[in-house]
């Protein structure tokens, strides 16, 4: 027998992705352009290293005008509610803005293995994950490609991109990257690391991790809320 949907807040047949309306807004389209300008001085995470990613300039991220994809697939290792019976439509992000020495991807986050992507390209990924019936498109390590994300998904909505968008995060993420996913992002995934500083430096080399990440995390919750489920 069918599952009622009397207890849910929503059915899967009313989902519409939260930046289906920005984009029929125009305002897809606004975030990718001012979100390619941060590249230039670069203050897309909050390492603030100012280089001109533009350039291909690098610093912490080892990372510049492109995208680094290590790998993407149907990913069955999430929880339940993200993989449902088909697989979240993972995008492992090469390099990484925190240094973690436990990192189980350590060859993907700091050897930085995978390949370039183009804006089309990474497009072109979110619409061969959408073809392999995955329920959603879930950008793992995105803290430091956020101005990349954004210049892929109005390519890919425009191509029939419409599952919903999860942004799967270590939490190091900048204020003016979380405002620019504002309205984008359906579900947050922030994994938080350390309450305190003399171990985030030790562990993450990052020793302002508690208070930013405590910070985006705030936001995040007030972008989306509470966890909302479907009747699946």
């Amino acid at each position: 027998m069918p599952k009622s949907t009397s207890s849910f807040r929503i059915s899967s047949q009313e989902f519409e992705p939260a930046y289906m309306e920005l984009f029929q807004s125009g305002e897809l389209f606004r975030r990718s352009r001012q979100a390619l300008r941060h590249l230039e001085n670069c203050k897309v995470c909050p390492r603030n290293c100012e280089v001109n990613r533009l350039e291909n300039e690098h610093a912490v991220c080892k990372t510049g005008r492109n995208a680094i994809v290590g790998s993407y697939a149907p990913h069955f290792g999430e929880e339940d509610c993200l993989r449902g019976t088909r697989g979240s439509g993972t995008i492992f992000f090469s390099l990484c803005n925190l240094k973690c020495v436990f990192c189980q991807n350590y060859d993907i986050s700091q050897d930085g293995e995978g390949i370039e992507v183009s804006p089309e390209d990474l497009a072109a990924m979110m619409l061969d994950l959408q073809q392999r019936g995955c329920h959603n498109i879930n950008f793992v390590t995105p803290e430091h490609v956020v101005p990349q994300i954004l210049e892929a998904l109005p390519l890919a909505v425009q191509m029939g991109l419409r599952l919903p968008l999860v942004y799967n995060t270590g939490a190091y993420d900048s204020m003016d990257s979380m405002r620019l996913m504002d309205g984008i992002v359906d579900i947050y995934m922030p994994d938080f690391k350390y309450w305190d500083n003399d171990r985030s430096k030790k562990y993450l080399k990052a020793k302002d991790y508690p208070e930013t990440a405590q910070t985006v995390i705030r936001e995040m919750h007030r972008q989306v809320g509470d966890l909302v489920l479907d009747e699946y």
